[in-house]
């Protein structure tokens, strides 16, 4: 097989498609066959897995960072054209080459903007419905990361379901690091956070439900039920707000802590020590960070809602209609499991968090460059 893999969301920011990317990137490594050949673009500066980079079956296409018209409209079809030798097929996210002869296989995580539109500007919404659902029916085959989000494609643009694969996320490896560096980063003004404490990590969306948690969590401290904790939120911002307003009219003064962007040491530190992950969101394609956080034995809360049940299993503590208040209906406004807080994998038979993906990917991606468009 030869593929041209289209990486340049990685170093973007996008959080949860740049650890998709570096998931299969490292998965092909693993798993694909030893006369299997890759094309790897990706943007000037951007470091690349080292599995990647020390594999001969992998040739570095660097490119400039463009805007997504020029990118997918001119830059990626003419690359695609040129490569020699040519590819059999051409792995991208979110959105194709715009023309392209050689079979796609697209990779779409999620369908929040088709059920939640108010969640994204207006130009993005109607970029992501006019151009992904016209892409998943051409592309040769159609990737996502979960069973509930395979459903939903098949459901909402009525594909054949032959034609869409799910190739689960993996939880990354720990990143390589020294105890001193760990203990640098605890020390430092970012990550120096007092225990204990419990933790969001991802972007700042308003399907993420950030402020809601917040919200809670204030509300648990002033019924002294999470006495002397605070909560971080990890995470740069996409669109929208609420958050910190959230904080100064619900949270103590100082208890709630927005750390921005972290890299992957602080990212560790964080998911070390937490109490637990607070993982709210309204709306999954998979949910990465609960998995994150669970090979790592920290419990998760979370909401019971999209593909987050599939992916936390019987190891949740599940929030009553993504809101982590008492209800009505409960008196303490939670499901508890039996097995809440331990550490659970989600593998899809394949033995770890971090193999999950490996085997899935590299089928997909074959029954892609095999698949009639």
């Amino acid at each position: 097989m030869r593929a041209l893999l289209d990486a340049t969301g990685l170093g973007s920011g996008a959080g949860g498609d740049e650890t998709m990317l570096t998931g299969v990137l490292g998965g092909l490594a693993i798993a694909a066959e030893p006369t299997d050949r890759f094309t790897v673009v990706a943007v000037h500066g951007v470091e690349l897995p080292a599995t990647v980079r020390s594999d001969e079956r992998f040739e570095v296409l660097r490119v400039r960072r463009r805007p997504g018209v020029l990118h997918y409209g001119v830059a990626l079809p003419r690359l695609v054209r040129r490569t020699r030798p040519a590819p059999e097929v051409v792995f991208s996210v979110t959105h194709g080459p715009s023309w392209c002869r050689v079979p796609v296989a697209l990779m779409v995580q999620d369908l929040s903007f088709e059920h939640r539109p108010d969640d994204y500007p207006l130009s993005s919404r109607i970029r992501l419905k006019a151009a992904v659902r016209a892409q998943v029916r051409t592309a040769s085959g159609v990737l996502t990361v979960s069973e509930h989000a395979r459903q939903d494609l098949i459901g909402t643009y009525h594909l054949d379901p032959s034609r869409v694969h799910h190739v689960p996320n993996a939880a990354l490896p720990a990143p390589a690091c020294t105890p001193d560096e760990m203990d640098r980063a605890r020390r430092s003004s970012r990550c120096g956070v007092p225990a204990p404490y419990f933790l969001y990590l991802g972007n700042l969306h308003p399907r993420k439900n950030v402020a809601r948690a917040i919200e809670a969590f204030g509300r648990a401290v002033a019924e002294g039920r999470a006495s002397g904790h605070r909560m971080v939120i990890a995470g740069a911002r996409w669109w929208g707000g609420g958050e910190k307003e959230a904080a100064e009219r619900f949270a103590p003064e100082g208890s709630v802590q927005f750390l921005g962007r972290v890299d992957e040491i602080e990212r560790e530190v964080l998911l070390r020590d937490a109490v637990a992950m607070v993982y709210l969101s309204l709306f999954e394609g998979f949910g990465l960070p609960p998995l994150e956080a669970m090979a790592r034995g920290v419990p998760v809360i979370a909401s019971e809602v999209t593909s987050i049940p599939e992916v936390v299993g019987d190891a949740g503590l599940w929030s009553i209609h993504s809101t982590w208040v008492p209800q009505p209906t409960r008196s303490d406004g939670w499901r508890r499991t039996p097995t809440c807080g331990r550490r659970w994998w989600r593998t899809g038979g394949n033995g770890s968090p971090t193999t999950a993906s490996r085997r899935p990917v590299v089928r997909a991606v074959r029954r892609s460059r095999r698949s009639p468009r």
